[in-house]
């Protein structure tokens, strides 16, 4: 069984975020207007815990959304809510968390020379996490999450996609010791529809100043 302690989560999560924030300087700097700059994605599958979550509940299901907004073809700022449903074990009770986190995603394809999508992505937010009938368990957590994003377009603003992620929330209790900080992998499939919100096509290139 695989163990997260908080210098491992906090590790982890930095060297994601670091990553994305680099990569996302140079998307800014070098990248295109996109033409369908707002989306939209859903996804759903199965999410398995690990750490001591797991010698409470077993692997349950995931249900996302995410709004995201690309400031550059191959950089989105994305917005997420997430619920996960774990049944309990072991005559423990199930539980439902739900995440919610702001952060950075970026494309390492160019979606104008292929229809194969591969992006990564890191985030921090908060995670609310209750169990059925243990009212004094129930809390928010400062948690991060991170992953990777194979995906495939359908048409020229929809896509389909697989999903691997981390959630890793920061939890303590002072009321039951045996909870510790945790990390849920939830493995989706998913959907992601591309917009535009003007009348008025965006551009895909910068424009120049005149001479």
């Amino acid at each position: 069984m695989i163990y997260f302690t908080r210098a491992k989560i906090i590790t982890i999560s930095a060297i994601v975020f670091l990553f994305s924030v680099s990569n996302s300087f140079k998307a800014i700097s070098q990248g295109e207007n996109p033409i369908f700059p707002w989306n939209v994605e859903l996804r759903a599958g199965p999410s398995f815990p690990t750490g001591s979550l797991a010698n409470r509940v077993s692997t349950g299901f995931n249900v996302g959304a995410r709004l995201g907004y690309s400031v550059r073809e191959r950089l989105i700022l994305r917005t997420d809510l997430t619920t996960e449903l774990l049944p309990g074990i072991l005559g423990f009770d199930d539980s439902q968390i739900w995440h919610y986190s702001a952060g950075v995603e970026y494309l390492f394809t160019d979606q104008g020379q292929t229809d194969w999508r591969i992006s990564a992505h890191g985030g921090m937010g908060a995670s609310t996490i209750t169990f059925d009938d243990i009212s004094e368990l129930a809390s928010t957590n400062l948690s991060f999450n991170y992953g990777l994003k194979l995906g495939r377009g359908i048409t020229d603003n929809f896509d389909w996609f697989v999903s691997v992620m981390g959630r890793s929330v920061i939890f303590d209790s002072q009321n039951n010791s045996s909870l510790d900080s945790f990390t849920t992998f939830p493995i989706t499939i998913g959907i992601n529809h591309r917009f535009n919100l003007n009348d008025k096509p965006v551009t895909d290139k910068f424009e120049q100043p005149p001479n």
